[in-house]
This record gives C-alpha cells, structure tokens and sequence, in this order.
C-alpha cells in the first residue's frame, strides 16, 4: 500500500462540505494544472520551501522551520498514520455534531493513493464520522466503485470541458473524469461538484458548457459551484525553485 504524506491539516474548516470540517490534505497529485495554486501539492515527495521575502540573511542559516526568525522556512510534507488521523478528527467531534459536519480528505488528490485512502475513510466511517472527498476523480472507475460505500458526499472538480483543453491545461484527459462522474451520477451520490473559472482558459464557453455537461447528468445547478481563479500562490513557486506555470 502506498502511503503518502500528510501536507496541511485544517480544523474548523467551512468550504469543505457540509457544516464545520477538520479537512487534511493529501501530498501528491498526478494531474500539473497550470492554476495550481498549491504547487507544494504535486510533489508526492517531502519538500522544504525557502520563501526569500521572509529572509533575514542570518550569518548561521539552520533551514529549519522552527528556528527561522524570519518564518523563511516550510517544511511540505510529513508522516500521519491513521490512527492518528483520526485521533486528531475526532478532537473535533463536538463540532462536528452541532454543525452537521465531518471530515474531509483532500489534496494533492486522495485517489493517487486508492487503498491508503480507502482505509483511512473506512476507520474515520467506523469512528462515526462524516466524510467527504475532495477529487479530480481522475482514477480507474474500480477505485471510484470501492470508494462508494465509504463517501458521504464527493467533492469533485470538472476543470475543463474539451479534452484538448483539459489535457493542455492539466497534462491529463477529461475522459475519466466525465466517466466517472456520470457514474456517481447515476447511482445517486451525494456531491458538489466544483468549476473552477480561469480568465482567457476555463471561463466563457467552456464553463457554461460544463454545466450543459453537468446538467445532461441530471445534476441541478444546487449542486454545481464556480470557483473564481485568484493567483495567491505565485510566491510558493519561486519559494520551491518551480517554475510558475501562470505568471
């Protein structure tokens, strides 16, 4: 089974589904979007960031974390077993209760990592938590069809609706994405599909096409979100020596 690295926890989250979440992310991705805008994501490999607008130029640098004056220093990427996973959910639980909320795995893309994904799901369901998966849903449909009877709700993202476009923008096909979700559609799943918006790429026709695409699957437009594009994360680029794919 391969385990990935845990890359941010976020507690009293409220964009990740229903009510109050603790959402953790995932590290490592198999699709590179242009837009990306945690690049520190794609990586399934441990990285450390060097953010140069935070740096004091000591004499002695340590590059650690947790030593820098400056807060110049990010370590991306550390160990979570499962247990301990849920452990840290379930601090939360009360929350959760009031709320109607739950758990939320995201990325990076959860579904890079199919049987770690599955059993960490399956123990935060046994711990009579709510979850959520936060995806690309691109993925085999046999991972999809495991993963139906531990998924509260999907979260999925429809990025483009042309495959050319899709594959110039994110590296990889549409054509798994659309398969899969008409799968969930057709068997009733519970989702907020997510269609994230990029000027001069994803907006326009191709966003109102998606939604023509969406609604032929019989989903309503209660259950379809358009995300604005913001460039927030250009510095994370440069802070990990990538090249910055949407300057």
């Amino acid at each position: 089974m391969k385990t990935p690295l845990l890359l941010d926890v976020k507690r009293l989250a409220v964009h990740d589904g229903p009510g109050i979440r603790t959402t953790f992310h995932v590290k490592g991705c198999p699709l590179r979007c242009l837009w990306c805008h945690n690049p520190e994501s794609q990586s399934a490999e441990r990285q450390v960031a060097r953010f140069q607008h935070l740096c004091r130029h000591c004499d002695k640098c340590a590059m650690d974390e947790a030593t820098c004056p400056g807060r110049a220093f990010k370590i991306y990427g550390r160990e979570w077993a499962i247990p301990q996973i849920v452990a840290k959910a379930l601090e939360d639980k009360a929350f959760y209760e009031v709320s109607g909320g739950g758990v939320t795995i995201s990325g990076g893309e959860p579904l890079f990592f199919p049987e770690w994904t599955a059993e960490l799901l399956r123990a935060l369901r046994e711990a009579g938590l709510h979850t959520c998966l936060d995806t690309s849903l691109f993925a085999a449909p046999a991972v999809i069809e495991a993963m139906l009877p531990l998924v509260d709700m999907w979260l999925p993202d429809l990025k483009a609706d042309g495959d050319e476009l899709h594959r110039r923008c994110t590296g990889v096909s549409n054509a798994p994405v659309k398969a899969n979700l008409a799968h969930l559609a057709a068997v009733g799943a519970t989702m907020e599909v997510r269609c994230l918006s990029v000027p001069g790429l994803t907006d326009g026709a191709d966003l109102a096409a998606r939604h023509d695409f969406l609604h032929s699957l019989g989903i309503p437009d209660s259950a379809i979100v358009d995300l604005a594009y913001h460039d927030m994360a250009r510095s994370k680029y440069l802070a990990l020596g990538m090249p910055d794919t949407l300057p």
